[in-house]
C-alpha cells in the first residue's frame, strides 16, 4: 500500500509539472545571493488538515528573461521532504507541520543551496497541492561580491562645523551588461535618498562588471556618526563611523 501511494505522488508530481506553465501565478520574488554562500528559500502555507497534502520544490533553469518563448522545463527537487535529486548532495529541506487548531495546519518549508554558483541562477517555485493549490516562487540571481568601503571611519572628536563622509557600496557581477541592479543605504536603520533626505548625495556608476553606489554624506559630527548600511536585497553590508577618542586608532 505505501509503494502504491509513493508511485501516486509521484505521478500527481508530474502531471502537476506540465500543467505549471499554464497557470497563472504573480511575479517572482527577486534574490540576490553572492557566490560561493549558502541560500536559504522559504515558504509558508495555510491550509486545512489533510494526510493528501503534498509540498513540492521545483526548478528552473533560466536567468531574468522570464518570459521568453522557450521555457526549459521544471525539474523537479523535493517531494515533501524526500529528494528527487540524490546526486545534488548541495540541496537540502526543512519541513515543519504546525497546527493552529482542530482545522487548520501552517505548513513551513525551507529550501537551502550550500555554496551558490552561476548555475544555480533560475526560477525556483514551492507549491502546495491539496484541496486548493497554492505557490511562491523565487527568482535567483548569484553575483560575485557586494562590499562596503572604507571598512572603518573614524571622525576627530575635536572636528567643529559640517563634516563629510564618503562611503562605496560596491556589486561586481559578471552580467551586468544584461541586467538591473537596485543598492538602497540606510543610516541608524533609516532609509537615505538624495530626495528625501538633505544630508545626503547619492551617485551611481556603472563599468562591465560592477555596480558602485557613493554615498556623500554631511552633516554635524553628531549627525554624522551612526550604523551605516549598503543593501541589496537580500544582502546587506555594514560601517560604523563614529567618533575618534585618545584611545582610538588610526
Amino acid at each position: 500500500m505505501y509503494i502504491l501511494r509513493q508511485i501516486f505522488n509521484i505521478w500527481l508530481l508530474f502531471i502537476s509539472i506540465d500543467n505549471i506553465n499554464a497557470e497563472l501565478r504573480s511575479l517572482p520574488k527577486r534574490v540576490t545571493a553572492e557566490y560561493g554562500s549558502d541560500l536559504s528559500l522559504s515558504c509558508t502555507f495555510q491550509n486545512r488538515d489533510s494526510d493528501e497534502t503534498i509540498i513540492q520544490w521545483l526548478y528552473q533553469n533560466v536567468t531574468d528573461n522570464i518570459h521568453q518563448k522557450n521555457r526549459n522545463h521544471w525539474r523537479p527537487l523535493f517531494l515533501n521532504t524526500q529528494s528527487l535529486t540524490p546526486k545534488e548532495t548541495r540541496y537540502s529541506m526543512q519541513q515543519k507541520i504546525q497546527h493552529i487548531n482542530q482545522t487548520f495546519i501552517t505548513y513551513s518549508t525551507i529550501l537551502t543551496l550550500s555554496k551558490i554558483s552561476d548555475t544555480d541562477e533560475g526560477l525556483y517555485m514551492c507549491k502546495l497541492l491539496s484541496s486548493k493549490t497554492m505557490e511562491m516562487t523565487y527568482q535567483v540571481r548569484v553575483i560575485q561580491s557586494l562590499d562596503i568601503t572604507p571598512k572603518q571611519l573614524l571622525i576627530p572628536a575635536n572636528e567643529i562645523g559640517q563634516y563629510s563622509i564618503r562611503l562605496n557600496c560596491i556589486l561586481k557581477d559578471n552580467h551586468m551588461n544584461r541586467r538591473h541592479h537596485e543598492i538602497y543605504w540606510w543610516h541608524n536603520n533609516k532609509r537615505l535618498g538624495s530626495q528625501t533626505n538633505r544630508y545626503a548625495r547619492i551617485i551611481k556608476n556603472f563599468t562591465q562588471h560592477s555596480f558602485i553606489s557613493t554615498l556623500f554624506y554631511t552633516g554635524e559630527p553628531i549627525n554624522v556618526i551612526g550604523k551605516y548600511i549598503c543593501e541589496t536585497e537580500p544582502l546587506r553590508r555594514y560601517i560604523s563611523v563614529e567618533l575618534k577618542t585618545t584611545n582610538s586608532s588610526g
